[in-house]
């Protein structure tokens, strides 16, 4: 199985098209209720390239999320496995087999680590394995593990405690992440609710009463105006997101 890099977000065909047309939608949206010309969207889309790159992170970080939930119930597995008397390269083996029954091989830690398996069945060191994805994964959580793994398993150490620290860390995480979620779920709501208020004004203004805009478009003095604004909206886009990113 090819390395995967998850510091690296590659996006899939899908993704790709949704922003596509996402894209072009926005653009041709704002072209026409901030300046009523098409020619306006040469301007206006490399903005949404900037746009993409945001969405990017953001992408990148739920995935970094749902790895590291996911590393910790793989953890609590091999915990198990150790207690019931297992070698630590067969609690690995049996936790791999045990959770893609729960959770399916699809997901990310499966397949990680039945890539460790393979390659442990080739007589390649167990933490050397280790280390290598806690590298890729480029999560804090799971790079702090890997050296505290290495160095118990070639120097002697309590695996036990260790696995429980681990999983116990990564458990109060993911407990405090979903409380300040469910804590903001209400303000994000209202930030989209605001987040498009903007248009709905332009667009009911616009389509009701044109002519309190009309002397907004197709002059320079009004080009600079509307530019100014647009230019306000996305800074007070990144504003809110600034404010709701609450990292632990």
């Amino acid at each position: 199985m090819k390395e995967h890099d998850y510091r690296v977000y590659q996006w899939n065909w899908k993704e790709n098209l949704l922003w596509f047309c996402t894209s072009f939608g926005a653009a041709g949206l704002i072209s026409w209720l901030f300046y009523r010309s098409i020619y306006a969207m040469a301007g206006v889309l490399p903005l949404l390239f900037f746009a993409r790159k945001v969405f990017h992170g953001y992408l990148l970080a739920k995935r970094k999320r749902n790895m590291l939930y996911q590393f910790g119930e793989m953890l609590q597995i091999i915990s198990s496995s150790l207690k019931a008397g297992y070698s630590m390269e067969n609690a690995f083996v049996q936790a791999w087999e045990e959770y893609a029954k729960l959770y399916g091989e699809k997901t990310l830690i499966a397949r990680e680590f039945q890539a460790i398996t393979h390659r442990m069945r080739l007589n390649e060191p167990l933490e050397q394995l280790v280390e290598e994805f806690a590298q890729r994964s480029g999560i804090d959580e799971i790079v702090s593990f890997s050296q505290v793994f290495v160095f118990a398993k070639r120097n002697g150490g309590d695996m036990r405690k260790i696995f429980h620290n681990t999983v116990e860390k990564i458990r109060q995480k993911s407990e405090v992440e979903r409380e300040i979620a469910t804590v903001l779920t209400a303000k994000r709501m209202e930030q989209h609710i605001m987040n498009v208020v903007p248009f709905g004004i332009l667009l009911y203004v616009g389509t009701a009463s044109p002519e309190f805009l009309a002397p907004l478009y197709g002059n320079l003095p009004g080009v600079f105006v509307m530019t100014i604004c647009l230019l306000v909206y996305l800074l007070a886009l990144m504003l809110a997101e600034k404010i709701l990113d609450i990292r632990i």
